[in-house]
């Protein structure tokens, strides 16, 4: 039997393993740049799919209910065919305030879709502002907190949804940030089932006057003085359908590497129009071509100038233009307060002005 011996095995040299690592970490950087576009771009059209679900039950709420903009409709005249709960409707009948009312049609909402019946009333509230939503997801038959409502960069409403049962406790604190109310008990419990896209108050308050406008900042606003007056915009008091902004979020997420409120120049988000579409724009400058039109003050309609109000910013939302989070910035309203509200134009022609 012949023997064979096997000449020394040769491994791999330092320089040849080091030669591999370097490929690897080239094609490593080369892919990571595309992987994180991918993942951006798959983002950015599941926002603009969510927004689309939004203007597709808009339209089908308004060919069922007359062609109402969808909002609270719910009056101290009707709560108690419409109500739920005994406290809801004992609050809403005798209160005398279409704002009552609201409220406690929200509230009846939330505790209905969530199947949590301890939630409380919540007065002072104009739940229009963040949570008209709520009205949509009723019409949808939707169970409480659902996902559609919150864009997927939006990862702290995101971590809000998985625990909403947190909020109105100390809890809520290890979902950090939150927001500042968040632990109280009256209020917070609302925050995981807020919503990422906003309505521009003309969807649901008058165009001038008696509207909710803002208060000074961009968390307050003021109430109508007038009663009768929230939730009785129609579709077809929209003058201009492809020019006026109907739902949008309040940050502009998707593109960059930070986030910016939309008041600010560099804000570039999917924004959804009255007549059904879903497109991305820029709120640039004011009064520049191409971008967002100025808007107005609703209590001062013939001033030349868009309201102006100060953003002071909590850690869950978009920094100020500086970065940080300390100070303010003064903005324009913009498409938030549309010259002319729902007869106005926000974008790609010239602003409305009447007289």
């Amino acid at each position: 039997m012949t023997k064979r011996h096997r000449g020394p095995v040769r491994g791999f040299t330092l320089i040849e393993l080091l030669v591999v690592i370097a490929i690897i970490a080239l094609l490593i950087g080369i892919l990571l740049p595309s992987l994180a576009e991918a993942r951006r771009s798959a983002r950015l059209t599941l926002c603009g799919s969510n927004e689309r679900q939004f203007v597709t039950a808009t339209a089908g709420y308004a060919s069922e209910f007359k062609d109402r903009a969808f909002s609270f409709t719910v009056t101290p005249e009707n709560a108690n065919a419409t109500l739920q709960y005994a406290d809801l409707r004992n609050y809403a009948a005798t209160s005398g305030d279409d704002l009552a009312a609201a409220a406690a049609q929200a509230i009846d909402i939330l505790r209905r879709r969530t199947g949590r019946d301890d939630f409380p009333i919540i007065s002072a509230w104009i739940p229009h502002v963040l949570y008209n939503h709520l009205v949509l997801q009723d019409y949808l038959a939707q169970r409480l907190p659902e996902r559609m409502v919150v864009c997927p960069e939006d990862y702290h409403r995101i971590r809000w949804q998985s625990n909403p049962g947190a909020f109105g406790t100390a809890g809520a604190m290890a979902l950090d940030p939150v927001p500042s109310n968040a632990t109280d008990a009256a209020t917070g419990f609302r925050w995981p089932y807020s919503s990422s896209y906003e309505t521009v108050p003309a969807a649901y308050s008058p165009d001038r006057g008696p509207t909710v406008t803002s208060a000074g900042t961009h968390r307050t606003y003021y109430s109508p003085a007038a009663q009768n007056v929230l939730g009785r915009r129609r579709l077809t008091d929209v003058s201009f359908p492809s020019n006026k902004v109907h739902i949008y979020d309040s940050n502009a997420r998707h593109f960059g590497k930070r986030w910016w409120f939309y008041a600010h120049a560099q804000a570039r988000s999917p924004i959804s129009f009255f007549d059904s579409s879903v497109r991305i724009k820029t709120t640039g400058a004011p009064r520049s071509a191409g971008d967002a039109n100025d808007g107005f003050d609703p209590l001062n309609p013939t001033r030349a100038f868009g309201l102006t109000f100060t953003y002071t910013p909590e850690r869950w939302e978009a920094p100020l233009l500086n970065g940080t989070f300390v100070g303010t910035d003064s903005m324009t309203g913009f498409y938030r307060w549309t010259r002319e509200g729902l007869k106005g134009v926000d974008f790609d022609a010239p602003e409305v002005i009447s007289r």
